[in-house]
């Protein structure tokens, strides 16, 4: 079955990465939800998609700046007040939830990847007891990789741009993706269809797609039997699904 995965808490019917979006996201019977995972100057590990604070909250400046303490002041936009969220919060609003968790690892500023990001989520979601519950996702094969040689969730994703599948060829792709160890594909939408769902899977890999949002595209997801893709319209895929 292909799995529904509520895109940063479902960003086109609420706020992203909100306690709001999680919350509703936590009563619907989708598969996943996924959220983006930075962190502050103290190394705490904040949810919020952007490496810096203008476009969802009302700070300036990289996340990566400020500590917990100032970053817990600030107040997501949308949302009537509420403020960005721990993983460790995260992880306790969907423990009661039959929900996965599909946690991208971002990079920094300049798209420069933090260090030892990948080994602290890791540790968090042993501690707390939901590694079996998560899968770990990046754009950056070597954070992807580093997070399958420290923990094996159901199934670590790499993150494919449209650019470096046209460059690469998918073929190339999907034979990096084997060399790291890598068992699944994220292909957006656009790049995705029965012809490279062939190629993936002739590799032995699993695949995925992103920025599924339109009732076309979510409709080609469910024919092509893909493992399992990203919406920001949960509600209109659970509908089509039915």
């Amino acid at each position: 079955m292909t799995d529904i995965v509520s895109h940063r808490g479902g960003a086109l019917l609420w706020p992203e990465n909100s306690r709001m979006a999680f919350e509703n996201t936590a009563a619907l019977p989708v598969a996943q939800v996924e959220f983006d995972v930075h962190f502050s100057a103290d190394r705490r590990l904040v949810v919020i998609h952007d490496a810096t604070l203008e476009r969802t909250t009302d700070g300036t400046g990289p996340v990566v700046a400020r500590t917990w303490e100032e970053l817990s002041k600030l107040v997501l936009r949308g949302t009537g007040g509420q403020r960005m969220l721990l993983l460790e919060e995260v992880i306790e609003l969907f423990r009661p939830t039959p929900l996965g968790l599909r946690i991208e690892i971002k990079p920094g500023p300049g798209r420069v990847p933090y260090p030892d990001l990948p080994q602290r989520v890791a540790e968090t979601l042993r501690d707390q007891r939901m590694l079996e519950r998560s899968v770990v996702t990046s754009f950056q094969l070597g954070t992807v990789w580093e997070a399958v040689t420290l923990a094996r969730p159901r199934a670590h994703a790499w993150l494919v741009t449209p650019d470096l599948q046209r460059d690469l060829g998918l073929k190339a792709v999907c034979a990096a993706a084997r060399s790291h160890g890598v068992p699944m594909l994220g292909l957006r939408s656009n790049m995705l269809d029965a012809t490279a769902v062939a190629v993936v899977r002739e590799a032995g890999l699993e695949i995925g797609g992103w920025a599924c949002n339109d009732a076309t595209t979510i409709r080609r997801m469910f024919a092509l039997q893909v493992a399992g893709f990203t919406t920001d319209r949960p509600d209109l895929a659970l509908q089509l699904r039915e």
